[in-house]
This record gives C-alpha cells, structure tokens and sequence, in this order.
C-alpha cells in the first residue's frame, strides 16, 4: 500500500531540493584526493607484501630471485609512498579551501618536463590519459602482450606531460600509476614474461579495453 504524501512535509522537502540545486556538492580538492590516492597505494603495498609473505615458499633459484627483486620493488616504493603520504600531510595549503584556478592548473602542467617535438607544446595538450600514455609506452617497447609494471613506469617516467592533471609522468612510481589506473578496472597480474622474469605485469589487452572512446591524446 502506497503511503501518501503529507502536506505538513512540503515545505521542508522543496527547501531540501531547492539547497540542493543551489549549493551543489563542491568538487573534491585536488590535495585530498592526492592524500587518499597516496595512502590507497600505501594500502596497496602492504597488502602485496603480505601477500608475499603469507604465499608459498619458493622452491627453484629462479623463484627465490623472482620473490626477493618482488619484495625490493616493493620496499622502494613504500619509502617512496610513505615520503610523499609525509610531505602531503604536512603541506597546510589546502587550508585556504579554495579550488585551483585556470592560472595555478597552467602551471602544474608547465612543470611537467618537455623535449623532442613536445617542446613549446601548449600546457594543456600536455595533460595526458593515463591509458593512452600507457599505450604509447607498450608500442615504444614493441607492442608486447605484457610489460613488467616497473618497466612500464620507467617508460612513462621519460614522457613529456601530466597524467590525469594529477601527476607528471616523470615523478610517476608504481604506487602512483596503480593509483591512476585503478579507477580505469585495470591491475597487475603475476605473469611470466618472455625474457623468463616473472613479474607483476599489465597486459596490452587491459589497456586497449580501458582506453576512453573519447580520449584525445
């Protein structure tokens, strides 16, 4: 049985849609997501390292070798996630509550490195889709099936640009870049790659099939 509506209830409820279409939900500020992101990847790392942990012991020299250069890339990038969670949670700026505008946002992406042809390349053709840079990356090396994710990091790292007008691609690591992908549904998977290394790796295909219809990179 439908309850029906009560009149008494009127007024609260336009004035309800009515803040609502007035003072909408405020955009969240770059330098939250920026501290969310970094402690999702602090997160992240953890979790891998407990995996490793936590998994089978390894049996063959090869194995053995595979797991202990794992778990080094993965300590390197909790120093570095755990340095920048440090420095985000000591910069005050986002006190001022003020959203950046077009000029402070101009300026992040002049602060991304530019060569080659991309030199003097408006700021704002700069700011790169994260797939689509990935993509580029993997055709650089040969369009393989896989790369190893610290490859793939090496290789963004010499690009021109901003990915996602978050973060240059040059000061790009892979809790970073796990970060940007996340939101595209794509991650790492175990593989072993051609030269024998087994590593943890993202996939061509993901890649293709994450790419935006309307990216223009």
């Amino acid at each position: 049985m439908t309850t029906p509506l009560r009149l008494d209830a009127l007024p609260g409820l336009i004035t309800r849609l009515l803040t609502d279409a007035l003072h909408p939900t405020p955009a969240p500020h770059p330098h939250h997501q920026a501290l969310l992101q970094a402690k999702e990847a602090q997160t992240e790392i953890d979790r891998a390292l407990r995996a490793i942990l936590d998994g089978p012991t390894p049996t063959t020299q090869a194995d053995i070798e595979a797991e202990l250069n794992d778990v080094m890339e993965l300590l390197v990038d909790k120093l570095d996630t755990d340095r920048e969670l440090r420095l985000l949670l000591g910069d005050d700026t986002c006190c001022a509550g003020a959203e950046p505008d077009h000029e402070e946002q101009t300026a992040v992406a002049e602060t991304a490195p530019a060569s080659g042809d991309h030199a003097g390349v408006a700021p704002s053709v700069l700011d790169r889709c994260i797939v689509s840079a990935c993509l580029s990356a993997f055709d650089d090396h040969g369009a393989p099936d896989a790369l190893a994710s610290a490859d793939l990091v090496a290789a963004l790292r010499t690009m021109p640009g901003v990915a996602e007008e978050h973060w240059p691609l040059a000061e790009l690591t892979q809790p970073r870049l796990a970060a940007l992908l996340r939101p595209y549904k794509v991650s790492t998977r175990d593989l072993t790659l051609p030269d024998g290394r087994r590593r943890k790796s993202y996939q061509r295909a993901a890649l293709q099939a994450a790419l935006p219809d309307d990216c223009g990179c």
